[in-house]
């Protein structure tokens, strides 16, 4: 949990530093092969009020898309489309959103850490890239239900600290809750 403890610090000094604060920034941020710490990054955006404002999830499911397919598809260095870099949210927010996680943190701590490690590295990280990307193209319609984008941003942000802390079995937790969500939203069309 140290790992992501150290991501929320970053996030919020990084929002303490700047106005404005674009991906580019967030991901010089986190450092080179940043893809567990990016898609968290986005994850928490995505499951914080910052996700609530009209296009967010759309823009947020196009960079969680972008980052899970490079990481599936095995780049070693994450690469951003320079137009998508350019984008940002207001440092107040950046740092909101890593604050409000924190207390979390502080409790999950307690249970979240390193086990089961082999779940967490090639090819499982591979194919937990290939889900949160995944469940990225389900942001952009869900974004006008209301809350509807919560349970595939939660689903992202537990395989993204299951990657950062290395916790294999918050991976299958996770596994499980995509699968008891999408049971509920297919019990729900039919």
């Amino acid at each position: 949990m140290q790992e992501v403890a150290e991501v929320l610090d970053r996030l919020n000094v990084l929002g303490a530093s700047r106005e404005r604060v674009t991906v580019d920034d967030i991901q010089g941020c986190l450092g080179r092969d940043a893809f567990g710490p990016t898609l968290l990054a986005l994850g928490l955006l995505a499951l914080s009020p910052v996700g609530d404002i009209p296009g967010a999830p759309t823009v947020l499911g196009i960079f969680i898309f972008s980052v899970g397919l490079q990481m599936a598809a095995g780049r070693k260095t994450l690469w951003i489309p320079r137009p998508l870099t350019r984008r940002s949210v207001k440092g107040r927010r950046l740092r909101q959103a890593a604050s409000l996680f924190r207390p979390v943190m502080r409790v999950l701590a307690v249970i979240i850490r390193a086990r089961l490690t082999y779940l967490t590295e090639d090819p499982f990280a591979r194919v937990i890239a290939a889900i949160c990307a995944a469940l990225a193209l389900t942001l952009p319609p869900l974004e006008f239900v209301p809350f509807g984008a919560t349970v595939p941003s939660s689903v992202i942000t537990g395989f993204s600290i299951a990657l950062v802390a290395r916790d294999g079995l918050l991976a299958l937790i996770s596994a499980a809750l995509m699968i008891g969500g999408g049971y509920v939203i297919l019990t729900l069309i039919r």
